[in-house]
């Protein structure tokens, strides 16, 4: 098994991969991403990310780089060759490589990069003891349902979380309003109704947070996309946040706050098993 680059045609080791010093995305953080996990050699929505991908590269008008193959069969290509079963595949589209200026021609071909690594290694705790999370003041631009690689404010906020015995930092507007973390999207529960920010330019569309909401609603529960307050989040019985990687981790405490009886929920342990039954096998 070996970690593997894809970058522009080119397929070899992160120790032999290179790019230019004028990538765009080097010298202006001028890209998209997106990140799939592998489960036994197999991703998982895979067709969810490109469509994300195609998405951020329309809003921030990068064109999408003609290939021989697809993007997509690259990934499997690349994570095939790479022998890892349960990896991280990386999707990086720069808008490509020109002399530093902030305008860009028209016709800048853009720099495609495909990675396979292995997932990071998840403590068992984060499921069964959950997470502690910081509440953070929402500094970000004001397109973040684009999945852009200029990440310095979740950064920041992350190290923070860090710094503070947490794993998380959840945004909080200046009204109050929760919109998501720095790399994950939020939800609660309060009375057995299951809450989370709406799709919009506040937040990043998740794939996750999808498929989430569809196995609520397909267990019957009551869901609401609107917005919520720091207060309800500190007041509600049940907290978690969604990612790729991560899938659904409880929160047990926000900020010096215990949620709930400071135990993983209920609900939340379903939606967890329910997502991780959608694993192809």
């Amino acid at each position: 098994m070996k970690e593997l680059v894809y970058l522009n045609g080119w397929i070899g080791s992160f120790a032999e991969a290179h790019i230019s010093v004028n990538d765009r995305g080097y010298i202006f953080g001028d890209g998209i991403y997106e990140v799939i996990r592998a489960y036994n050699g197999k991703m998982f929505a895979l067709q969810d990310h490109l469509e994300r991908l195609k998405s951020s590269a329309a809003a921030v008008e990068i064109d999408l780089p003609e290939v021989e193959k697809d993007i997509g069969a690259i990934c499997e290509e690349l994570l095939t060759e790479s022998g890892i079963k349960e990896a991280m595949v990386y999707i990086q589209l720069s808008r490509g490589t020109a002399p530093r200026n902030h305008t860009f021609d028209a016709g800048i071909k853009p720099n495609l990069l495909v990675t396979v690594r292995h997932v990071p290694e998840i403590p068992p705790s984060m499921y069964s003891e959950g997470i502690k999370v910081i509440t953070h003041p929402d500094l970000r631009w004001q397109m973040c349902n684009v999945k852009s690689i200029s990440l310095q404010a979740n950064i920041l906020a992350k190290h923070k979380a860090q710094k503070s015995g947490a794993v998380e930092a959840v945004f909080v507007m200046d009204d109050g309003t929760v919109t998501e973390a720095a790399s994950s999207n939020v939800f609660i529960i309060k009375q057995g109704i299951l809450k989370t920010y709406p799709n919009g330019n506040k937040i990043l569309p998740g794939i996750t947070r999808k498929y989430v909401i569809q196995i609520a609603e397909s267990m019957g529960v009551e869901v609401r996309e609107e917005p919520f307050s720091a207060t309800e989040l500190t007041a509600a019985e049940e907290v978690f946040c969604t990612n790729t990687i991560h899938e659904v981790a409880p929160v047990t405490r926000v900020d010096d706050i215990e949620i709930g009886d400071g135990k993983p929920g209920p609900l939340t342990r379903s939606l967890l098993a329910g997502y991780q039954a959608l694993r192809p096998d």
